[in-house]
This record gives structure tokens, C-alpha cells and sequence, in this order.
């Protein structure tokens, strides 16, 4: 092999490491988004919503408890699904978009299932 094949097969292999190097960067190494969940206006219209009700201690700690639940299971979704990490909204000053509305949805349908059973 002489000194231009030797060049142009390290230059070759040096480009192939550089992009497979991008790749796995783009594609797997990436950070998540970060968005931000009001973590205290959902449990207190939680709690306001309890305080209506007519609930012995055992229901009340039960529904509690299938919030709580709920809740994990709701921004453990949305994390997923969107590749995003989740902050409580008093974390964060400004500039975060907001997931509020979407986490609540799925956590109102979270919380009707677990009425059903």
C-alpha cells in the first residue's frame, strides 16, 4: 500500500468514526425536553374536590392513594411519550413550556378507570 491509499483509508475511517459518533449522539444520547407539571394546583383541587364529598377515613385514604398512584403513572406516560424530563412548576422561573393540561387529562382518565373497579 502506498502513502495516498494509506491517507485516503485514514481519512476514510476517521469520517466513518466522526459520523457513526454523530449518530449515536443525535439518536440516543440526546437530553430530554424539559417541561414543567403544577404539582400543587392538581393535588389542591384534589383535596378541594375531597373536602365535597362524604367520605369515610377508608375511602378518603383510598382515593388518596389511587392518586397518588395516578399521578406517578400519568407523568411517567407523558415522560415517556414525549422524551421530556418533568419539573414542578414552582422549580422553574420562566421559559418552560407548560404540561400541565396534558398530564391532568390523563390523570382525570386514570382516576375515572380506578373508580370503576
Amino acid at each position: 500500500m502506498d502513502f495516498k491509499q494509506t491517507v485516503t483509508c485514514a481519512a476514510t475511517s476517521t469520517l466513518l468514526s466522526v459520523a457513526t459518533c454523530a449518530v449515536v449522539w443525535f439518536l440516543w444520547l440526546k437530553q430530554p425536553a424539559l417541561v414543567t407539571f403544577d404539582m400543587k394546583g392538581t393535588t389542591n383541587a384534589l383535596i378541594r374536590q375531597i373536602a365535597k364529598l362524604d367520605l369515610t377515613d377508608e375511602q378518603r385514604q383510598a382515593l388518596i392513594t389511587r392518586f397518588d398512584q395516578s399521578v406517578t403513572t400519568a407523568t411517567a406516560e407523558y415522560a415517556a411519550s414525549h422524551g421530556a424530563a418533568i419539573m414542578v412548576s414552582p422549580a422553574v422561573v420562566t421559559g418552560l413550556p407548560d404540561a400541565t393540561p396534558e398530564i391532568q387529562g390523563r390523570l382525570a382518565e386514570l382516576m375515572k378507570a380506578g373508580s370503576a373497579k
